[in-house]
């Protein structure tokens, strides 16, 4: 398949651009399009024709779909990334929330070792206490 010019190239003097239609087609697959090319260029041969309208496609379509998948793959991974930030953010609320709730355990167990330490402290002493004043009767 060869690309060929459908019609002569046209210059439009009021935009200063050459309208150059290419065109091919076989039965399995067309390519048509209308390139804009900067100038006069009715006066250049076809061959250069085809070979400015197909670098003008080139950079008009070729490189904005490029950039479009480019652009697709970066909003995808900044998507990414922000679901990741979101998850990370949800990951350290739940564990400061846990490392509080270990903490006020932490604080009620000691509260309640401390409590029972004061109460042993208390019976031992009282029994202690009755065991010497004990002694000390015994002793009179």
């Amino acid at each position: 398949m060869a690309l060929k010019i459908y019609s002569s190239a046209s210059y439009n003097p009021a935009t200063g651009k050459t309208i150059v239609v290419i065109k091919e087609a076989d039965e399995r697959e067309t390519v048509l399009f209308n390139a804009e090319l900067d100038g006069d260029h009715t006066n250049t041969s076809e061959a250069e024709l085809i070979k400015l309208a197909v670098d003008w496609f080139t950079l008009k379509y070729v490189k904005d779909f490029s950039d479009q998948l480019l652009n697709d793959r970066i909003n995808e991974a900044n998507r990414v990334v922000s679901e990741v930030q979101a998850q990370a953010a949800l990951t350290d609320e739940r564990a400061s929330k846990a490392e509080a709730e270990r903490n006020e355990r932490f604080e009620k167990l000691e509260a309640t070792v401390a409590q029972a330490v004061t109460e042993l402290t208390a019976i031992f002493s009282s029994r202690l206490s009755e065991e010497s004043h004990e002694k000390d009767e015994e002793m009179v």
